[in-house]
């Protein structure tokens, strides 16, 4: 069976690490603020998202509660100091959560959960039709959104996922002879233009290739946007129609100025796994990553010619921007920084 390469000490999908014994003071450069060192239940975060200074939402693993149930969704209304667990028995470990505004949100992970709320507390599980682990979910208003995910997974919802659309495919399997591609990031400017973004894989060749979408038409149809990479995507984001980032393996960043129809290598300084990018505006940015006992932070004010690069201790998985003032980073074990 063809297996997706990686770099030796960088495996694609990664076992949720369960148990921590110690905590530790992470260095933090002046930018940043820590709001919280490590979650108190000792639960793994691998999203997190705001809508305002005060009000977010963290979602991933918490095992050691429930083991037939392990998925957690935790609300905090004072920027990250602490979180509240919502009391939803989640049968699945999630992987991403998105919120539109205060109200309506959605969390993803595998076994194809999706679950929402209409009021940023309560949750329900909806029907996504697919068995395979989702990786990322967009709405650009509460009734038309989309989610990728492995073997090639596209879902897009009309009606705010009440019922969802698989436009292709949901199928689960290993990694056989038939090349497919694996999704692991989404996002879309309006109800017809998006991005997707991940690795294709071509057992029979045993190669891989960067890939990259574009759809016009709501996912009807999608163009494949070169790259001449090889890495895995783990991240896209659009600042607006013309300017975006892709970020994922051996610390790669590709930028465009043109919707993508080309992409140009930036110098990110690491070779570590970049899992997560967002942009306050055109120039202001930050980028977090690593893997298991090493973390990069990344930042730059010119729009990516250059990077700073900071370490820390553990795996950083998420970056959420809400303007140059508000930002959050999540590490895995719940270490929650927010700048200055």
């Amino acid at each position: 069976m063809y297996q997706i390469k990686t770099s030796p000490k960088k495996p694609l999908y990664y076992l949720i690490a369960i148990i921590y014994t110690t905590i530790i003071t992470f260095p933090v450069a002046a930018e940043w603020t820590v709001v919280q060192e490590s979650d108190p239940d000792i639960r793994d975060y691998m999203a997190i998202t705001f809508t305002d200074g005060k009000t977010g939402w963290v979602a991933g693993a918490a095992v050691l509660d429930d083991f037939e149930n392990p998925g957690f969704i935790g609300y905090s209304f004072n920027g990250g100091k602490s979180w509240h667990k919502s009391e939803i028995k989640i049968p699945a470990e999630l992987t991403g959560i998105y919120f539109l505004d205060a109200d309506h949100g959605w969390a993803i992970g595998q076994k194809g959960l999706i679950t929402n709320t209409t009021n940023g507390k309560d949750w329900d599980i909806q029907i996504s039709k697919v068995d395979t682990t989702l990786r990322g979910i967009y709405f650009v208003n509460k009734d038309v959104g989309y989610a990728v995910g492995e073997n090639q997974t596209i879902l897009s919802s009309k009606n705010g996922g009440r019922t969802w659309k698989v436009l292709d495919g949901g199928i689960v399997g290993n990694v056989g002879d038939d090349e497919t591609s694996m999704f692991n990031a989404m996002q879309f400017l309006d109800e017809s233009t998006g991005w997707i973004a991940g690795i294709r894989v071509f057992p029979a060749k045993k190669q891989q290739k960067t890939i990259i979408q574009k759809t016009t038409d709501g996912g009807e149809t999608w163009t494949l946007q070169e790259t001449g990479k090889e890495d895995i995507i783990e991240d896209i984001f659009f600042i607006d129609e013309s300017t975006g980032w892709a970020v994922g393996e051996n610390g790669i960043i590709l930028y465009t100025d043109n919707s993508g129809k080309t992409w140009s290598d930036q110098v990110s300084g690491t070779e570590e796994t970049i899992r997560s990018v967002a942009f306050a505006d055109s120039k202001v940015g930050w980028a977090v990553g690593g893997d298991f006992g090493v973390g990069v932070i990344l930042s730059t004010t010119d729009g990516g010619q250059s990077w700073k690069v900071e370490t820390q201790k553990q795996k950083m998985v998420k970056v959420h921007v809400l303007d140059k003032k508000n930002a959050w980073l999540a590490g895995a074990s719940g270490l929650i920084l927010k700048s200055k």
